[in-house]
């Protein structure tokens, strides 16, 4: 993509709900093997890492009915093991995460752009941005968990309104706030359908997170470590969903970009290219613009 511009090959009108779905598995089932492995790796260190930190700080168990005394007791070893056992899970998330989530969508990006991708290097690219990805992750975290405590409402359009920012962020080369007014100039006039796409695409992860756990669960101590594996299998369709979602918003936009760089005319409603200047599109049938 170059300056914002959706190239010849990506995906050249705004896409209904059912095809970001169905492109979404689309670019998954060819990328695959690319897209298990790298989330596979993560779940893989994840869950290692865990495995150990539960094993090192084992939590004590309160006697039942305890005296205000053994509560007093029990306590600081409670909180002493809570505290490394919780920070070490939560260190190698934030680092390791973000970087299946980047490289992904940029395995992504490579599929719709050009037709193959290559996962060294964007597994590379995503980590050289894992600091702006951190800060625009703290920042459209915290903006959006106030808009929940203030009233539920105003937290969901938030989430709504920057769920394109990472990609942006990604993709377009730009800063954290750029990339947050970027995504709200891109989902503006489809927040109802946003909305129904992370919808149904958390129901389809949660549903599948609950089978691969029930699957892990009699693992025992190295459930952590097969679930984290085995969550390969649906963690890459959300970050596969936000770039086949960028695109076709792009799509939606990008017509007139196009147009004013190479003189080719696109329909202002489905985006779909038109062949001279006609009164009205023949695929949709809006008008269009003298």
């Amino acid at each position: 993509m170059v300056n914002g511009v959706l190239p010849e090959q990506g995906i050249n009108h705004e896409l209904s709900l059912t095809e970001v779905i169905s492109k979404t598995f689309d670019v998954y089932r060819q990328g695959f093997t690319k897209y298990f492995v790298l989330f596979a790796v993560v779940g893989a260190i994840t869950g290692v890492v865990t495995a150990i930190a539960q094993r090192a700080f084992i939590i004590p168990t309160i006697p039942s009915n305890p005296t205000p005394e053994q509560l007093l007791n029990w306590l600081p070893g409670f909180f002493g093991a809570l505290i490394p056992l919780v920070a070490s899970i939560i260190i190698v998330n934030i680092v390791f995460f973000p970087i299946a989530q980047g490289g992904a969508i940029k395995l992504a990006s490579e599929q719709i752009e050009k037709g193959k991708a290559e996962l060294g290097p964007s597994v590379r690219f995503a980590a050289s941005k894992l600091l702006w990805i951190w800060a625009l992750n703290i920042i459209v975290g915290v903006v959006v968990v106030l808009g929940f405590i203030a009233l539920i409402i105003p937290g969901i359009i938030l989430a709504i309104m920057f769920a394109l920012a990472f990609p942006v962020l990604l993709l377009e080369n730009k800063g954290v706030f750029d990339s947050m007014g970027r995504s709200r100039e891109l989902v503006s006039h489809r927040w109802s359908k946003t909305f129904a796409i992370f919808l149904v695409l958390g129901i389809i992860v949660a549903i599948a997170s609950a089978i691969l756990s029930a699957i892990s669960g009699p693992f025992g101590v190295v459930s952590p470590l097969v679930n984290g594996i085995l969550s390969a299998v649906y963690q890459p369709l959300s970050p596969i969903l936000l770039t086949v979602y960028y695109y076709s918003n792009l799509a939606r936009i990008a017509p007139a970009s196009t147009a004013a760089r190479d003189g080719t005319k696109f329909c202002v409603n489905c985006g779909a290219k038109l062949a001279s200047s006609p009164t009205y599109c023949p695929q949709c049938g809006a008008k269009q613009p003298i």
